[in-house]
């Protein structure tokens, strides 16, 4: 591709100059930055920089100017110096004048030094939401890597992922994590520009941007900014046009040293419809899993739950509800709102509510349960998913500690939730005799009467009885989903 240059008094130098520039910052980066948003020429022992825009200048002006002074000092000589301006009449357009200009036009710098810090902008449009904290975030062995690195990112960007995936279940946190991220750096860092914006959103600004010929402003908006976080980011999937607008988003930001905070529901190697591309540079960044709270932690979610609604439990009521609700944060927070109209009903009382009436609430809702049959494979499927072996390994005659326990929680989940016999049950499993999954069924059994703990590095360090009711929730939400 030719590159572009205005003349010069030596248009040798000037190829000399670009190819200069190419080697020390790379090909990508100078075909989005210089071969047609700028113009190089040498004039005298002046190298004259051309942008098409002021927020090209601003990003060439703040991340590559030392790099235009060191090609021009070899190519021109120790005395060569840098000038950089808006020139937008060579690119054929017009460029506002400064006055006139909006802060979002003028870019970070600018907005510092008129005294207007970044504020993080929960939602796009007319409609602002108030962000949630880092420090109301309620963490346990289940969210802590999640919470520590998006922490990190927050207060200390320079040492932080450029790009941080986190993905979980729906109702897990991972909006209470983006949000808290944006507003903790616009607190820690006055001086940055930060955002946090949903899939759909972004999906939605850049179909405007298109349709209404905007498509600089909006890049400018986007590529501008320290923090950009991104929640339901699968929101992309099956959208090549705006999946290739956020690659490119996604490099300008991380070439400028910015950073990237996305969630998804899933893994970025599930998501379906997914570019190559995308998937790969988030795989190149930090991908941490938040998994589904566990007892302790929904212990205390329910505490802060009630205490927000100004709902005084017992300590057996909070158990009892910790207890029931074993699936995600809404949930639990469901269970207190109707606990909550409950007791407001109920308005002489003044005392703590009791285990007595979480009991009388729960009475006429029935267990979480399957919608649909549940079959041998989805089991298989669950435990080998949450313990971390291979469906092979669980059906061939390997005796690893984790694969012994694995096998035996398949096969209580299968009597506990299948009309399944031993002998089908064996048969599943491909074995020929059923008296050793009869025995496996037995040990599971014991090792729950006695509420044994369970310490698997990387999978639980809760007891066995919170485990095994997690994998039911896993099981039926497969179930359920056919």
């Amino acid at each position: 591709m030719p590159r572009m240059s205005t003349p010069s008094t030596r248009p040798d130098h000037d190829s000399a100059l670009s190819d200069r520039l190419v080697d020390r910052i790379g090909q990508h980066r100078y075909g989005m930055w210089f071969d047609h948003t700028t113009r190089l020429s040498i004039q005298g022992e002046r190298v004259d920089v051309a942008a098409e825009s002021q927020f090209v200048a601003d990003w060439i002006g703040r991340h590559f100017r030392r790099d235009l002074e060191e090609v021009a000092r070899q190519t021109i000589g120790e005395g060569a110096s840098v000038d950089l301006r808006v020139a937008p009449e060579i690119f054929g357009k017009s460029e506002p004048a400064a006055a006139n200009r909006s802060d979002e036009q003028r870019g970070p710098r600018h907005r510092a030094a008129a005294g207007a810090p970044a504020r993080p902008a929960a939602k796009s449009g007319s409609r602002r939401q108030q962000l949630r904290r880092l420090e109301e975030f309620v963490v346990g062995t289940s969210n802590r890597l999640a919470f520590q690195t998006t922490q990190a990112l927050a207060d200390d960007p320079e040492t932080a992922p450029p790009i941080l995936f986190v993905h979980g279940e729906c109702g897990v946190g991972k909006t209470h994590l983006l949000q808290g991220a944006v507003e903790r750096r616009a607190r820690s860092h006055p001086g940055q520009v930060v955002r946090y914006v949903t899939g759909e959103e972004f999906t939605n600004e850049y179909i405007a941007a298109v349709r209404g010929q905007k498509i600089d402003a909006f890049r400018s908006r986007m590529r501008r900014l320290d923090l950009l976080a991104i929640d339901d980011i699968h929101f992309l999937s099956n959208k090549n046009a705006t999946q290739n607008e956020f690659l490119h988003t996604l490099d300008a930001i991380g070439l400028g040293g910015s950073n990237l905070l996305l969630a998804s529901d899933e893994h970025p190697r599930q998501i379906s419809r997914f570019s190559t591309a995308l998937t790969s540079r988030f795989l190149a960044g930090m991908v941490v899993r938040i998994e589904r709270p566990e007892l302790a932690m929904r212990e205390q979610l329910v505490t802060q739950l009630a205490e927000e609604r100004g709902l005084d439990l017992t300590d057996a009521a909070a158990r009892l509800l910790a207890a029931r609700f074993t699936g995600s944060v809404r949930e639990l927070r469901g269970g207190i709102t109707k606990l909550t109209a409950l007791r407001r009903l109920d308005g002489a009382r003044t005392d703590a509510v009791g285990a007595i009436m979480v009991e009388q609430m729960l009475e006429g809702e029935t267990a979480p349960g399957p919608r649909t049959p549940v079959r041998l494979g989805e089991i298989i499927e669950a435990v080998c998913t949450r313990i971390g072996v291979e469906a092979d390994e669980l059906l061939g005659r390997g005796r690893h500690r984790r694969v012994v326990l694995a096998r035996g929680l398949v096969v209580h989940l299968a009597r506990e939730l299948t009309t399944l016999s031993f002998p089908e049950i064996a048969r599943g499993l491909g074995r020929e005799n059923h008296s050793t999954v009869h025995t496996a069924a037995r040990r599971i059994l014991r090792n729950l009467q006695a509420n044994t703990a369970l310490a698997l590095p990387g999978v639980s360090e809760g007891s066995l009885n919170e485990f095994v009711e997690q994998l039911k929730y896993d099981v039926v939400r497969r179930s359920s989903s056919r």
